[in-house]
């Protein structure tokens, strides 16, 4: 792979600043000695004639020695600096510019002319040009600069002094002026060197930094897209891993994710091994890894100190370390080895692990490194988001195979249905129902289905917003069961009974519907209903012939009857009226389910037939040793409905409440109204009603205690009548009924409008 590796990476050399004020220094020599040159024979040819010569030329000989000697060390400094320290050609600078300040200083002896003012001003002017100039070059150094214009200024103005030179004055003004000059100036040199090199110090280290990210970016830049690109995430951390190896010049390690034991104990899982096998038995462990993946659990290990400490871990010698656990027989040596928890907040989540570089690994290493950690964090939570995705979508396809398995198997047919009446889903029961298969009728209007004899002129949704309802669809369409007129593939009707439900998907309005084909149950219904009323019809004539008989019998109008026989005859009497009566309910059922009963509707007071029946039904209340009374009563409570169905209701109510009240009890009935009904209430303190039976009991020939030993008589189908005839009057009837302390049957009808 050739990825840049940053060990071997050279960056730019960052000179420290004694290095760049000795490269200053040393640069100004060659200037410093051409300038001092020329200077030095332009004093000794003004100053030939006027002093000794043998002082001029010894004065010569002396700034001819500095001036080798500064020379020479700039040659040395050129060619082998490199190889002593900064600070020894600093001070090795020094020394040559000290010199050169006690020469020049020494030529107000050897060329000081005590008689000639002119002359000493000459001098003294010379001197000076000379220690500015010096400036130039040697400011950056104050110890250079002031050493330097000391020694070349100061014994002029001491010889000034103690020659009683007319210009001593000024010359000492001048020294004092000069040195606070070179001061100033070798501070502001040396602010601006130090400024300029910790800014190219800024830059060479930003330069440095881009250079040796550049690999590290390049590395995760492949990854990354590896990652996307591929589903399977271990392709991606593999890469990651040996570009790892690369930068960091290591031979071995790994990516693991750090898990748990049910111990609460960690332990790695690989994600990217090294092949590190050295034998058969590691090879086939590594071939394993590959496709079943390896966990590493011993933590007497140098990894298993970081796992447990939580901190980077780095030994150059595990041979003599003692977290280090050794390695099996046959296994390469470890040299070093480097191991770097990862962190996802505070969490540890994985570690990365380098062995074997050749100079060993630094704290730099975790530093520089840190990208690729980072980057191996976020793999992790997209993995582990990957994975859950993975399990949902197995998930729902599970659940959409059962759901689907449990549709098929219903008896029922089951379609679903948008907010527009298109059939989105037809299981297999419809499919026997219809004739339709799913892939033909999918994508169908529902009306497909059904005959327009029986379907609502508008759409689901148009009658359902008619309505204000959302979560409740209009009593005949939704709901509850509704008979309609099918249509199959063929093109025959049948009668079935549909139910609809609405449900929420994705926001949009949509239902569900379970379709019942009921044609075989009508045509029982059909004939059971014929059968009743047939057998009612022909019963009811002799029976009506029997009872009148044995109520003549009974009379006496016969002669007078034995006790024993008058008995009979009184039991033969009631149980013909028994039969009579469940015939006409069995009649009256009939009338009402092919509504051929005509009401009367007229205005009638609610409370004055409330009393009418407790009249008629005091022999019930006789008969089972209980009491009907009213209760409370609102007054001028008219009702407008037929007076004399209301009071069949209201007797089947009180029969009702008096087969299971105690003995001794009351039935209490009370009579309440508001600006659309009349309420009239029957409470009885009995037994009650069972939990279980709540569902049924307006139900035909529906009863508690259905058994061939019941101690109560009774059809059963008294509150289904009641049920039917209240609803055909246009009101409601109910209960309510706690077991064990009775019950409270209630029907409304509408008030009778002045």
């Amino acid at each position: 792979m050739a990825t840049a590796n940053p060990d071997n990476f050279i960056p730019v050399k960052q000179s420290s600043l004694i290095e760049e004020r000795v490269i200053t220094l040393y640069r100004g020599i060659p200037l410093s000695v051409g300038v001092t040159l020329i200077l030095e024979l332009l004093l000794s040819f003004s100053q030939w004639e006027i002093i000794g010569r043998g002082d001029l030329i010894l004065w010569n000989i002396l700034m001819m020695c500095a001036i080798v000697l500064r020379t020479v060390n700039w040659f040395f400094w050129r060619n082998t600096h490199s190889n002593l320290s900064a600070r020894y050609w600093l001070t090795s600078f020094r020394f040559g510019a000290l010199l050169a300040g006690a020469m020049w200083g020494s030529a107000s002896y050897f060329m000081f002319a005590s008689f000639n003012p002119t002359y000493q001003a000459l001098l003294a002017f010379t001197l000076a040009g000379v220690a500015s100039g010096s400036l130039v070059t040697l400011a950056i150094d104050k110890i250079s600069a002031v050493g330097f214009v000391t020694l070349a200024i100061v014994p002029l103005s001491v010889r000034l002094h103690a020659e009683h030179g007319q210009i001593a004055m000024s010359m000492s003004v001048m020294v004092a002026l000069f040195i606070t000059f070179v001061l100033t100036a070798s501070a502001r040199a040396r602010k601006q060197l130090e400024d300029t090199f910790s800014q190219n110090s800024r830059l060479i280290e930003w330069g440095n930094e881009r250079l040796q990210q550049q690999p590290i970016s390049k590395a995760i830049s492949q990854a990354q897209t590896l990652f996307i690109a591929d589903d399977g995430e271990n392709k991606a951390f593999e890469h990651l891993l040996q570009s790892t190896l690369d930068l960091t010049a290591s031979p071995f390690g790994f990516i693991a994710e750090v898990h748990y034991s049910d111990e609460k104990k960690p332990y790695l899982n690989m994600v990217a091994l090294t092949n590190i096998a050295w034998d058969k038995a590691s090879k086939a462990a590594y071939a394993d890894f590959k496709t079943h993946g390896m966990k590493f659990t011993n933590l007497n290990t140098l990894f298993g100190a970081a796992l447990t400490s939580g901190k980077p871990i780095i030994s150059n010698n595990p041979a003599t370390d003692m977290r280090a656990g050794g390695t099996p027989k046959g296994h390469p040596p470890i040299t070093s080895f480097i191991g770097i928890p990862i962190y996802n907040n505070t969490k540890q989540v994985a570690m990365l692990a380098l062995a074997n570089k050749e100079r060993g690994y630094t704290e730099n290493h975790i530093e520089s490194l840190q990208p690729i950690t980072n980057l191996i964090v976020q793999f992790l939570i997209a993995t582990a988001h990957r994975r859950q995705h993975i399990v949902d979508k197995e998930n729902i396809k599970q659940q959409a195979r059962h759901t689907q398995a449990i549709l098929d198997g219903a008896f029922d047919g089951i379609i679903t249905l948008n907010e527009q009446e298109i059939i989105t889903s037809f299981n297999h029961a419809a499919e026997v129902i219809f004739g339709y298969s799913a892939d033909q009728i999918i994508g169908n209007s529902v009306r497909k289905l059904i005959s327009p004899k029986s379907y609502p002129e508008q759409n689901l949704a148009k009658e359902i917003s008619n309505t204000g309802e959302t979560d409740q669809a209009p009593k005949d369409i939704l709901g509850i069961g509704q008979d309609l007129i099918g249509v199959r593939k063929n093109g025959k009707e049948f009668e079935m009974e549909l139910a609809l439900s609405t449900i929420t998907n994705d926001g949009k309005l949509a239902y569900v519907g379970v379709i019942r084909d009921i044609n075989d149950r009508k045509h029982t219904d059909k004939l059971k209903n014929e059968f009743i009323a047939t057998v009612s019809h022909e019963l009811r004539t002799p029976l009506t012939s029997i009872s009148a008989s044995l109520a003549i019998i009974e009379s006496g109008t016969l002669g007078a009857l034995p006790e024993k026989i008058s008995n009979l005859i009184h039991i033969a009497k009631q149980n013909a009226m028994r039969l009579q009566n469940l015939i006409n309910d069995l009649l009256d059922m009939d009338k009402l389910l092919s509504n051929k009963i005509d009401f009367e509707f007229k205005k009638f007071d609610a409370l004055a037939m409330v009393e009418k029946t407790i009249k008629e039904n005091n022999y019930i209340a006789e008969k089972h040793h209980i009491k009907f009374q009213i209760g409370s009563a609102e007054n001028n409570c008219y009702i407008l409905a037929d007076e004399v169905r209301t009071q069949q209701v209201l007797t089947n109510l009180f029969s009702n409440a008096a087969k299971f009240s105690s003995a001794h009890s009351t039935v209490d009935i009370s009579i309440t109204s508001n600006d659309k009904y009349i309420k009239i209430l029957v409470t009885d303190y009995g037994t009650g009603i069972s939990p279980e039976f709540k569902s049924a009991i307006f139900g035909r020939f529906s009863q508690a205690d259905s058994s061939s030993k019941r101690q109560r008589d009774g059809s059963g189908i008294g509150l289904a009548i009641s049920k039917e005839l209240i609803e055909k009057m246009g009101g409601k009837i109910g209960f309510s009924s706690s077991l064990g302390l009775g019950s409270c049957f209630y029907f409304e009808l509408p008030v009778a409008n002045n």
